[in-house]
């Protein structure tokens, strides 16, 4: 590979932009359109600028920057990832996507190799949905698919619409693309595979699906010391049952599924009160949205049957349902090509958590790049990754750029 990325100078842009919400417990609070936030997108923006971008913000506050090609009506090429963090989250999910893609754009430009296509460089807003629990807000917004900003609000009852009015107003206006020819995203794998294997580097085949549904079990809350255990009608114990069941169900897939109840309200959850409603959560993933459907309906049988032995009624709410998406095929080819002329061994593999990419896959050929998370690690702390794997990811997608840049018309 003639044009090398600068590892220090990724890892340096990297550790800059972690001490931007730098927490006490030593991880990073970036939440979309608060003041951490835009420190970000501005140093983010300058840096844009240092590599030959013309840069801007979107209507729903999304970083976009824009290199020139060399060719006169080429569609562009989009990489990048999201600035927004968890709380109290790790300094790579999200920004080394970002980062990367800027890298490589440096190395481009150092090695005085311009593309045909122009380089379209991205850091999304409010991909964890934490201010506005809506995941993946700005990729929805960049693509016209997003609710409108004057709708969703935040826990303080603020609109999208109002938190832009004050975000960022320095920044000129640019939009991203609308009909981009691709989209790369490097990230993190988030989960162990990459580094209980051994393996340096991943590429993405699919994007998992995910279901989620709001179970109520309703029983009586009766006095705690009082009444007798086989006079109960008490909904937790349903809820425990249906717990137990949906580890069961996912555990049984093989490794094809996995199931979390996430959240379990006790009401009126006092220690002296027999428990009469309880509700939860239940939240699928898997890559087969036929393995999906199966296990909603196993879900519903299996808390209806809770209910029945416990003497209690159950209210099933509407399942809510993301269905698997599939990456470009070829842009995993061009991703496998680029590391193998390095010789570096890459696994095809699912991504189980989502990403801006899910988004734009479902109207751009998009492509990801996964490199290992130690011990499996994200959204904490202690998120790792080492700068070898970091740079190595880097490389592979700036290579990957450039053999997409001379087979794309």
């Amino acid at each position: 590979m003639s044009v090398r990325v600068n590892a220090e100078r990724l890892s340096a842009r990297l550790r800059d932009l972690a001490r931007i919400g730098r927490t006490s417990q030593g991880g990073t609070t970036r939440l979309s359109y608060t003041a951490e936030h835009a420190m970000a997108v501005r140093t983010v923006a300058e840096w844009m600028r240092e590599a030959g971008a013309e840069v801007g913000l979107d209507a729903w506050g999304n970083l976009i920057g824009v290199i020139p090609g060399s060719g006169e009506s080429a569609a562009p090429l989009a990489a990048g990832s999201h600035l927004d963090t968890v709380p109290d989250g790790g300094m790579f999910d999200g920004a080394l996507g970002v980062v990367g893609a800027l890298e490589a754009a440096c190395a481009l430009r150092e090695a005085r190799r311009r593309l045909r296509h122009p380089l379209v460089l991205v850091g999304f807003a409010e991909e964890e949905g934490t201010s506005f629990g809506l995941g993946c807000l700005g990729a929805l917004g960049a693509l016209g698919r997003a609710p409108s900003p004057e709708t969703l609000r935040d826990p303080l009852g603020r609109t999208i619409a109002e938190r832009l009015r004050e975000f960022c107003r320095d920044l000129p206006r640019r939009e991203f693309p609308t009909s981009p020819a691709c989209f790369l995203e490097l990230h993190i794998e988030q989960g162990p595979v990459l580094a209980e294997r051994r393996i340096p580097l991943g590429t993405v085949d699919v994007i998992v699906g995910i279901a989620r549904v709001a179970v109520s079990f309703l029983g009586e809350a009766n006095h705690a010391g009082t009444t007798p255990m086989a006079s109960r009608r008490d909904a937790l114990w349903g809820a425990a049952d249906l717990v137990g069941g949906v580890r069961g169900l996912a555990l049984r897939t093989g490794g094809r599924a996995v199931a979390t109840v996430g959240r379990c309200v006790v009401s009126p959850g006092a220690t002296n009160v027999v428990p009469g409603r309880v509700d939860v959560t239940v939240e699928l993933r898997s890559p087969s949205l036929p393995l999906l459907a199966e296990l909603r309906s196993a879900v519903d049988e299996t808390a209806r049957a809770s209910a029945e032995r416990y003497g209690l009624a159950v209210e099933l709410g509407p399942w809510r349902e993301e269905p698997p998406v599939a990456l470009c095929a070829s842009i995993r080819d061009r991703i496998a090509a680029a590391a193998a002329e390095a010789g570096w061994p890459v696994l095809t593999m699912p991504s189980w958590a989502g990403h801006d990419a899910k988004i734009l896959a479902r109207a751009v050929p998009t492509g990801m790049i996964f490199v290992p998370s130690a011990g499996g690690i994200s959204h904490s702390p202690r998120e790792s990754t080492s700068l070898e794997d970091a740079s190595r990811g880097t490389q592979v997608l700036c290579r990957t750029l450039e053999l997409l840049d001379q087979e794309i018309p």
